[in-house]
């Protein structure tokens, strides 16, 4: 079973964050090719002429008076093309710097561009898929026999990247997690910082079992990490749910039910209306 946890802090706010926390890895990450330092993080808000808003993922200003936009994008369509593009256009104006659009996906995107006969937008797309979880893993360690820095960016996103050798997912969470006190340097609050994110990103790409299993493992290095919180008391959240669903089956009161459980009424209407809605 998969769960919910990007309803709570989705693949999106960890981009945002993480880009924000290790803004000097960003280049490196996004694409080595990409010139120029990142000196500024640029609001993402435009108000366009009918005061409606709209918003990207994350705007980095670099060195060469440049600027990057990143989006997350599990499935690229002509639609999100269009977006991308029409925030490209309003990032330029209202910074009055050229931008460069940069899609994060762990899919093949079945589209890469956009084109009508007034415009072209051709963004930068990172599959992260087809980056090579090994090789990374094997630079990181060299890395921390030499004692030369890591790019923390590397280590968040590591467990979405492909392996030749094999390793999955959760494999690979659970290595990055064993690695992270090392490259934090034992500096608690940036190995919490990082574990968190890096948590909260892979958890929606692993099931309960697998994720909680990981957390199990490595409960003493998560023991006070805030995303263990968020996960586990999704987990009984999710459990206590399920109850619910069981008893609305078998005919129970909804008042009883949230009498019992705890789990307000309107909470219990919606998963009645799911239950329906699946037995249509």
């Amino acid at each position: 079973m998969q769960h919910t946890i990007d309803t709570l802090f989705n693949q999106d706010k960890v981009v945002k964050e993480s880009l924000s926390l290790y803004k000097g890895g960003s280049l490196a990450f996004l694409d080595e090719a990409l010139d120029g330092e990142v000196t500024e993080i640029l609001s993402t808000e435009i108000t366009e002429t009918t005061t409606k808003k709209a918003y990207g993922d994350k705007a980095l200003k670099l060195s060469t008076n440049k600027g990057i936009s990143t989006e997350w994008e599990a499935e690229i369509s002509t639609k999100d093309m269009l977006r991308f593009a029409s925030y490209n256009i309003d990032l330029s104006r209202e910074h009055k710097i050229p931008f460069t659009t940069v899609i994060i996906t762990t899919r093949k995107p079945s589209v890469t561009s956009y084109s009508n006969p007034s415009l072209t937008f051709t963004p930068k797309i990172i599959n992260l898929k087809e980056r090579d979880a090994d090789k990374e893993l094997t630079d990181i360690h060299k890395k921390l026999q030499t004692g030369e820095k890591i790019n923390e960016l590397i280590l968040l996103y590591l467990p979405l990247y492909g392996s030749k050798s094999g390793k999955t997912t959760a494999e690979l969470l659970d290595t990055a997690i064993k690695l992270t006190p090392r490259v934090a340097r034992d500096d608690t609050e940036k190995c919490n910082k990082l574990q968190s994110l890096m948590l909260l990103l892979n958890s929606t790409f692993l099931s309960d079992e697998e994720l909680f299993k990981i957390m199990e493992a490595n409960r003493m290095v998560l023991e006070d990490n805030r995303a263990v919180r968020v996960l586990a008391d999704m987990g009984r959240r999710q459990g206590l749910e399920q109850a619910v669903v069981n008893m609305l089956r078998r005919g129970r009161d909804i008042q009883e039910i949230s009498e019992d459980t705890g789990v307000e009424i309107s909470r219990i209407i919606e998963l009645q209306s799911e239950l329906y809605a699946q037995n249509a």
